[in-house]
């Protein structure tokens, strides 16, 4: 049997599929879901009002909101509080916070790769896979970017674009992460 890595590293525009892969990595592997946004999440919900579902959907992200008289996305609440973080203390300051919290020795994935942060797990033996979906395209917000360079391989994640049924998709991007995993390590 191939080693898998203790961590699994997804990058992917929003609504590829990265927390449906990490859900299957979960399933198949046993990595346990690490959410590299939580510190952010918890933020906009302990300190800002925001709801669960704003801070942990896709649909809820889209949301508007008014936060001290202006109108925001809640998705750009999220990626402006995590821009403060890496402004001040670096560009891998989200990984590092996450990978921190997670107890040594743990197989984890984390599903919420940005910017440069490929690099960050690449550089911590994590195996960093894109996800692509072409139902899903770039981010209208910069810090929704990613560097597919520091990837290892990339998953096309089209089931649902050829018309499959959502169990049939699924399935479908199960087997291909199989297979690449199973490949690359």
């Amino acid at each position: 049997m191939h080693h898998i890595p203790e961590n699994i590293a997804l990058c992917g525009h929003p609504g590829s599929g990265k927390s449906t892969a990490a859900d299957i990595i979960n399933e198949v592997y046993g990595h346990e879901l690490a959410d590299d946004g939580l510190p952010l999440r918890k933020i906009g919900m302990d300190y800002l009002g925001l709801t669960a579902e704003q801070v942990f959907t896709q649909e809820g992200k889209k949301q508007k909101v008014t936060l001290n008289g202006r109108e925001w996305e809640v998705r750009e609440i999220l990626g402006e509080i995590g821009n403060a973080f890496e402004e001040k203390f670096g560009g891998d300051i989200i990984p590092i916070m996450s990978h921190n919290a997670r107890p040594e020795g743990s197989y984890s994935v984390f599903g919420s790769v940005r910017r440069e942060q490929g690099l960050y797990w690449r550089n911590h033996g994590a195996l960093v896979l894109e996800i692509v979906n072409p139902l899903a395209g770039p981010s209208q917000y910069e810090f929704d970017r990613f560097n597919p360079e520091f990837c290892h391989a990339r998953i096309n994640n089209d089931g649902l674009a050829r018309g499959l049924e959502p169990a049939a998709a699924r399935q479908d991007l199960l087997e291909k992460l199989v297979a690449v995993i199973g490949r690359v390590h």
